[in-house]
């Protein structure tokens, strides 16, 4: 345990271990990001958001907003899943979202791949992680990130994204050794990118499976699981909390406490008792309120902050939604949610 996880004002550190606080952590996925008025202004100087998540004065500062402006107990790396695979030699574009340009769709592509060493190809990032770890208040941690293999790959083979990925989840029954050598490939690459994230000062990661519940949860437990095994089996030397998000993945909770991670995030479709009777009583759940809560009045706000306070009932836990914010979400209203979980959940 990391001796910042002890100190009574790191509320997040000390929630991902497991200890008592004086009041509920939260942070919010994509706080960084379109509902702070300051990341608006910076994002219509440019052409393309590429040109922030790879230029580190502006992703640091777009990084730090929430921590003034929300008053958020950890800041998240302001970059995006697919940053590591352009490296990979998959370009692509967006289009808003991302285009690939040429999808990996057979082993010929799969084997071109090149290897990607994170302190050359993805400097940029350290760099960032660097600037915004030097003006962090000592008591917020930042959140490194990746997209698990599965995500990642769904990405590469769809070319872009898919209600479905159908694309991929073929591939898994149709030419299953393709399939399996794309998630090695993509495997050792989330394990490097992450290493390379806590090397710079990240104290804490998260796993985004934000494709998997198109699966199965046969399909998970025989195909993703592994995966996810050997990346958090590869990390438990670095000694900072490991957090796994599988969104829409409550039909496969039974199978989440194998995967390894030191916390369970879940989105608003898992119900957070079964997520703490899957996982164990002492485990650390992070989530799961329903982000469309944020359009409703105040009053409804602090009913659905009170309702999950009151579900966890003293067990190790970090307020989040069950998914990112939306651009037209209030601010308003967002900042509010944070004072509220602070507010009522203070002992």
């Amino acid at each position: 345990m990391n001796k910042d996880s002890t100190s009574p004002d790191n509320l997040f550190l000390r929630a991902c271990n497991g200890l008592s606080v004086k009041k509920t952590p939260v942070w919010i996925m994509r706080q960084a990001g379109r509902v702070l008025q300051p990341y608006r202004a910076i994002r219509a100087k440019y052409n393309s958001i590429q040109t922030l998540f790879t230029t580190p004065e502006l992703a640091a500062e777009i990084t730090l907003m929430p921590i003034d402006m929300l008053k958020v107990d950890a800041a998240i790396l302001f970059t995006d899943l697919v940053t590591p695979l352009g490296p990979l030699g998959c370009p692509f574009t967006y289009a808003p979202g991302p285009i690939f340009e040429k999808p990996v769709r057979t082993l010929a592509d799969i084997q071109r791949l090149n290897s990607v060493i994170p302190e050359q190809d993805l400097s940029y990032v350290g760099t960032t992680i660097d600037i915004v770890c030097k003006n962090l208040p000592a008591h917020i941690p930042l959140i490194g990130y990746a997209g698990s293999p599965f995500t990642l790959a769904t990405w590469l083979v769809e070319g872009k994204s898919s209600k479905d990925f159908r694309a991929f989840r073929a591939m898994i029954h149709s030419d299953p050794t393709s399939a399996h050598l794309l998630m090695k490939r993509l495997t050792a690459l989330v394990i490097s990118f992450l290493r390379y994230q806590v090397a710079h000062g990240a104290r804490a990661l998260q796993l985004f499976d934000t494709s998997i519940g198109v699966l199965s949860s046969g399909d998970f437990k025989s195909f993703v699981l592994p995966y996810l095994q050997q990346i958090n089996g590869a990390l438990a030397d670095l000694s900072v909390p490991r957090i796994y998000f599988p969104l829409a993945g409550s039909h496969f909770l039974s199978f989440s406490a194998q995967t390894r991670a030191d916390i369970l995030s879940i989105d608003w479709r898992t119900d957070i008792n079964a997520a703490y009777k899957a996982m164990g009583e002492n485990a650390i759940i992070q989530g799961n309120l329903d982000p469309t809560i944020l359009y409703a009045d105040k009053q409804t706000i602090t009913g659905a902050v009170t309702k999950t306070l009151n579900q966890v009932q003293g067990r190790s836990h970090i307020f989040n939604l069950g998914h990112g914010l939306q651009p037209d979400m209030p601010y308003e209203n967002v900042a509010f949610l944070i004072s509220e979980v602070h507010r009522l959940s203070k002992k």
